[in-house]
């Protein structure tokens, strides 16, 4: 799945060029980046996709399974087109009976935010990696030239990529809606 960041925005943030044969490397770590974010905020935010899903509507309500939502195309039953009103997050129909219901969601663009915890998670892989350490070297803590020592906190409790609690609450908070995904075609 597409990354929320390209190659040049983390080599503006980081002020370095990344080699041609680095570029490859940097990209997988922009898309496992990214990939660990759309875990945490529990769905897929982007790219915009437009998907069509069956569903069964309570009291004439019918809650949509991503988010952000840009548009509601159709809804039909039986091939024929079913009155529905859009609200944030759900549409209302005249029925209980289930409906097909085709959608537009996600961002056009990466938010922002979602570009920099990227560039972020993958500046602290490198960290390690550029020290031959690996992926998941996990917990570390310092890093010292003269005489080389790097050292190690909390156990490998941050292992690999991993946001603060407090950044995956914030970004769960802004970007999620719950854990469904479904499946679309652009």
């Amino acid at each position: 799945m597409e990354a929320f960041a390209t190659v040049a925005e983390l080599e503006t943030r980081l002020g370095r060029t990344f080699e041609v044969d680095q570029q490859e490397q940097i990209q997988v770590l922009l898309e496992d980046a990214s990939t660990y974010l759309r875990h945490v905020i529990g769905q897929v935010v982007y790219p915009r996709v437009q998907s069509t899903f069956v569903g069964y509507p309570v009291d004439g309500r019918l809650d949509l399974p991503q988010w952000p939502i840009v548009s509601v195309d159709e809804v039909t039953r039986d091939g024929a087109g079913v009155e529905h009103r859009y609200r944030p997050g759900y549409i209302t129909v005249v029925c209980d009976e289930p409906v097909t219901v085709k959608f537009t969601w996600g961002f056009l663009d990466p938010p922002e935010e979602l570009v920099r915890y990227t560039c972020v998670l993958v500046s602290q892989a490198l960290l390690t990696i550029e020290a031959n350490l690996g992926l998941s070297a996990g917990g570390l803590s310092s890093v010292s030239i003269d005489d080389f020592k790097i050292a190690w906190a909390d156990a490998g409790g941050l292992s690999g990529m991993a946001l603060t609690p407090h950044a995956e609450a914030a970004v769960r908070n802004q970007f999620g809606m719950g854990s469904a995904t479904i499946a679309g075609s652009r």
